[in-house]
């Protein structure tokens, strides 16, 4: 299967997903002006009644009965758009679901494609570049790139406080240290100073935005910038969390997509 193909069966899926998600979203559009105008017709229905009551003291059983039929039926017409707005909601989010799972297989062919004819790159750490690896006790590690595989995407990786314990792990489970440009309040991992582990924290405070902005990633004006992090459980023993200084490359975004993904094994 050519490259043209895979493309041609992607695009397929993407306008394929749009079209449908756009007729859901118009169905629920004409169901919301259906519910508002049967509601009004409801409620003014309600009020006409009790106004009748108040003004009658004395209403025959038939008219009363035929009042409340007239409030029931519209009531269950309000109900029945409500759950066929809800129906289709869930059509939507099951369609949604369908066409993620064929996408994630059609983009797998097309890596496999890339990586067989030799076009696919990726955004690798070079052998010697410091990185933040999961390891297998599940703790984030300053580690250093030994190899990469391209096919694999894996990395073979030494611990920076263990230059004789190399392991192996997926690209999910590494971060590149390139210096995030970060923000006051941001909760990250920051490497705990003098240690090689990175811990949960919340930045207390960044680099003056003109130094980070001068500031060429690798470059000796990059390396010295540092921020303050307030480490998570880090309480001294005056009872309040201390700013820790830790260098800026040292510190990455939570990695929501890793938490979750756990280490493969050793070399």
């Amino acid at each position: 299967m050519g490259i043209s193909s895979l493309m041609h069966q992607l695009e397929t899926l993407i306008f394929g997903v749009f079209f449908k998600i756009r007729r859901h979203f118009e169905l629920m559009r004409d169901l919301d002006k259906e519910g508002a105008k049967v509601i009004s017709d409801l409620e003014e229905s309600e009020r006409r009644v009790l106004a009748d009551m108040r003004k009658t003291r004395r209403v025959s059983e038939n008219v009363v009965e035929s009042a409340l039929s007239e409030i029931s039926s519209k009531r269950r017409k309000a109900q029945q758009c409500v759950d066929e707005k809800v129906q289709i909601a869930e059509q939507a989010c099951a369609d949604c679901d369908i066409h993620i799972d064929r996408l994630d297989t059609e983009l797998a062919k097309f890596e496999d494609f890339l990586r067989t004819s030799g076009e696919f790159t990726s955004a690798s750490a070079a052998p010697g570049d410091q990185v933040a690896a999961k390891n297998k006790e599940d703790e984030w590690i300053l580690a250093r790139v030994q190899d990469y595989s391209i096919q694999t995407g894996t990395y073979v990786l030494v611990d920076e406080d263990d230059a004789d314990a190399s392991f192996e792990v997926p690209e999910a489970l590494t971060v590149l240290l390139d210096g995030d440009r970060l923000s006051k309040g941001e909760e990250v991992f920051a490497v705990y100073p003098d240690t090689t582990s990175f811990y949960e924290g919340v930045v207390t405070s960044v680099p003056r935005r003109s130094a980070a902005l001068h500031a060429a990633p690798g470059s000796a004006a990059h390396m010295a910038l540092t921020c303050t992090v307030q480490f998570n459980d880090d309480v001294d023993e005056t009872g309040t969390t201390p700013d820790r200084v830790v260098p800026v490359r040292y510190v990455f975004r939570r990695p929501e997509a890793a938490l979750d993904v756990r280490f493969t094994g050793l070399v």
